[in-house]
C-alpha cells in the first residue's frame, strides 16, 4: 500500500464543516472512481492543523491520480480550503501491517 500524507491549515474563513463538504464531493465525483484508490481520511491535531491520509494500492496509482488532478470537478473549491504556504506532504510505502 502507498500513502499520501498532506498536512495543512485551513484558509481564513473556511470552516471545518465546509472542508468536509468539499472533500466528500471530491471523493464522490473524482477519487472514488480512480484505479487504485482505497480511502481518504481527514485528521485534526491539538493545534488545529489538519492531515489527510490518502491510501492507494500502489505508488503508480497515486502518481496517475496526481496527473489527473486537473480533472477534479470544482477543484477551485477544494484548493480554496488550504491556507497558502502551509501545505506539506509525505509519501509512505507500507511495509507491514500488524
Amino acid at each position: 500500500m502507498y500513502i499520501d500524507m498532506i498536512s495543512y491549515r485551513l484558509a481564513d474563513g473556511i470552516s471545518q464543516a465546509h472542508l468536509m463538504e468539499v472533500a466528500e464531493k471530491v471523493v464522490k465525483h473524482w477519487m472514488a472512481d480512480l484505479p487504485g484508490f482505497i480511502s481518504w481520511t481527514i485528521h485534526q491535531d491539538q493545534e488545529g492543523n489538519y492531515t489527510d491520509i490518502v491510501r492507494w494500492q500502489s505508488a503508480e496509482a497515486a502518481a496517475d491520480a496526481h496527473k489527473g488532478m486537473a480533472d477534479i470537478p470544482d477543484a477551485g473549491d477544494w484548493y480554496a480550503c488550504y491556507m497558502p504556504g502551509t501545505i506539506t506532504s509525505k509519501n509512505l510505502t507500507e511495509l507491514k501491517s500488524f
